[in-house]
């Protein structure tokens, strides 16, 4: 016969020994909902990033061929000379539901390619010079800024900014680069616009050699043929009327190619976007660093 204050005591005893059996089947429990809830959120992510690359991919597919055909109109124009030059508004595509598509074109090669991979040898000192030099005289998230992932290692000398045209004419001239910096800087706020004839100029005021001439006619380009291109879906009914519903931009080469001897220039070629991204439909200036896909 059990003493009676065991018999008391063996039910106590059973619930302390069940009630942490079941706190931990419920943490179990628990943890196992929550592994399964982020693997779920995880999944989700990858899909949506999926179906967001693959819809990005057909959209650009599809307005390269739209803008392709339309510059193929232009009988080798100059791009400078069939936009709008505040805007850089080039055209609109009216869609079937009164909605409406507008590009816009500017200069994509102001900056500096950051990227040196893909340079051909015989440009491929010079290039990792600028960028050398870019990176000693500005800060990180000004680097960043200048900087760019696609196309020519040449830069526009009249869409560079004054830290970039410094950092060429560093790069190109050596000691006597403030000094031809200087100079092109003055011919661009002068003419509005520098020519292949300004930066002749420039290196003889400065000083430069024969061979300095023909680096800094390599590395400035006045003829580019990187372009950033923006474009915007506005609404056509209701509410969305006028509004800008989505916002795609990225840098493309556009180069047109040589005068036929009757007069008329050759289409302008259209290769590939080179950087194609989904851009803030809130208003405000879009830099080039965000089309470049860094």
């Amino acid at each position: 016969m059990m003493p009676r204050h065991a018999i008391l005591n063996t039910p106590a005893r059973r619930r302390a020994f069940v009630m942490p059996m079941v706190l931990l089947a419920l943490m179990v429990v628990g943890l196992g909902i929550g592994v399964s809830l982020t693997r779920f959120a995880a999944e989700t992510r990858v899909v949506s990033r999926q179906i967001r690359a693959y819809h990005e991919h057909h959209s650009g597919m599809g307005l390269q061929e739209a803008i392709g055909a339309w510059l193929k109109q232009q009988t080798g124009r100059a791009i400078p000379d069939i936009i709008d030059p505040a805007t850089g508004h080039a055209m609109d595509i009216e869609l079937a539901d009164g909605s409406v598509v507008s590009v816009y074109l500017r200069d994509g090669q102001g900056t500096v390619l950051g990227d040196l991979s893909a340079v051909q040898p015989a440009q491929l000192d010079e290039a990792a010079r600028v960028l050398r030099g870019l990176m000693t005289t500005t800060r990180q998230d000004e680097f960043a800024r200048l900087t760019r992932s696609v196309g020519p290692p040449a830069v526009s000398v009249n869409g560079a900014s004054d830290e970039v045209i410094r950092a060429v004419a560093s790069a190109v001239a050596g000691d006597q680069g403030d000094a031809f910096a200087h100079e092109i800087l003055r011919a661009r706020a002068r003419a509005g616009q520098v020519t292949r004839q300004d930066i002749t100029t420039a290196v003889g005021n400065a000083g430069l050699t024969n061979e300095q001439r023909v680096a800094a006619l390599r590395m400035l380009a006045t003829d580019i043929e990187l372009w950033a291109i923006v474009v915007e879906l506005r609404g056509g009914r209701g509410m969305d009327r006028g509004r800008v519903i989505s916002r795609y931009g990225g840098l493309a080469r556009l180069r047109v190619g040589s005068t036929r001897r009757g007069g008329a220039g050759n289409a302008t070629d259209f290769g590939t976007f080179l950087t194609w991204r989904e851009l803030s439909t809130e208003a405000g200036d879009i830099g080039l660093h965000d089309l470049d896909d860094r």
